[in-house]
């Protein structure tokens, strides 16, 4: 069945093209006897409006770009679900990308959102200082862009995240508190959060009068494959449970890199917490049912997307994209869930 258009009602009725739009879009300069009787045969003759072709019309797409690491880590998916809950009863759509922390990825895929003239972009930035550049100049522009997890860059906009220092350092607190003094920090190579995670856990160190030890502080690099990261890994534990000072404890400062030294100290028969103690961030929902439970950091991964979606509808509803509000640096509260592998 052909679809009935507005020149189709105006033709039937008798009225003009633009009376009927007008009424459809349910405008003042039409009568509200004459708005019923036009949107009553419309809705009769099964007339659809062409949502798209308007927002054309306005200069807008209704695309809200996202760019991730991995949708496969339980923290990036979280943030995702809790950005479509809040987008599920609105007209935006989004465009969900993975950049497997390439930073050659991550440039083409904001070049194809700033292609499909995405509205705004949500974004765990690898830091790369092309992409930084890019997304600099997609706000220059007007595009509204939120910076998710991963705030620790120079670029003014909306920031969400933690206080990575913080969590970190009681973290590490707790672990010393244990009578742990040689902890291993494990973490990976991103600029966003590293920095203050390290931070956190040398300042740590000096506060309860450990000496830093460089050796125990272990930098991965994450963008090569799963099988790679996890050899990587294996080969840096075994040097150091082997060495003349091996470390009592291990701080694991990203969900993937916790998961993944967990598997590797399994391999190497190293157990957890007999030989060795392990806190770590995790947002996997099940942490209680590793053996052993799993002490982690969860960060409030759901909030963190519902309030990215907030920014931005309140930009993205206003007229020309007005800012209403001053860029804001946004510290959510991460968690400490202590249990049986930090003992």
């Amino acid at each position: 069945m052909k679809k009935i258009t507005i020149k189709d009602i105006a033709k039937a009725m008798g009225y003009s093209i633009g009376t009927i739009s007008k009424a459809l879009s349910n405008s003042h300069e039409i009568s509200p006897v004459t708005k019923v009787e036009i949107q009553k045969f419309a809705n009769a003759h099964g007339y659809q409006s062409n949502q798209y072709a308007k927002l054309l019309r306005k200069g807008r797409t209704n695309i809200i770009g996202m760019i991730v690491p991995s949708i496969g880590n339980p923290f990036f998916s979280q943030i995702l679900e809790g950005i479509e809950r809040e987008m599920s009863e609105t007209t935006y759509n989004l465009i969900i990308m993975q950049s497997a922390d390439d930073p050659n990825l991550e440039l083409k895929h904001l070049e194809m959102l700033s292609k499909k003239g995405a509205d705004a972009v949500v974004i765990a930035a690898t830091g790369n200082h092309l992409s930084l550049r890019y997304l600099q100049r997609l706000k220059d522009e007007g595009t509204p862009i939120v910076l998710i997890d991963r705030t620790n860059y120079a670029i003014n906009t909306y920031k969400i995240g933690i206080d990575n220092f913080k969590v970190v350092y009681q973290g590490i607190s707790q672990l010393v508190n244990r009578g742990k003094r040689k902890i291993l920090f494990i973490s990976n190579l991103s600029p966003g959060t590293s920095m203050e995670r390290r931070r956190g856990y040398i300042q740590c160190l000096r506060d309860f009068d450990i000496t830093y030890n460089s050796d125990y502080l272990l930098s991965i690099a994450t963008n090569g494959g799963r099988m790679e990261v996890l050899e990587q890994l294996k080969n840096k534990l075994i040097h150091l449970v082997n060495s003349s000072s091996p470390p009592e404890a291990i701080f694991t400062a990203s969900d993937q890199l916790t998961y993944l030294t967990l598997e590797a100290l399994h391999a190497i028969g190293i157990a957890v917490p007999d030989h060795l103690a392990l806190i770590g961030f995790a947002n996997f929902q099940y942490t209680n049912i590793f053996q052993p439970s799993l002490s982690s950091i969860v960060q409030p991964s759901h909030e963190i997307g519902s309030q990215a979606f907030a920014i931005l509808s309140k930009i993205l509803d206003s007229s020309d994209n007005e800012i209403v509000a001053a860029y804001q640096n946004i510290e959510l509260q991460a968690s400490i869930l202590t249990r049986k592998s930090s003992e």
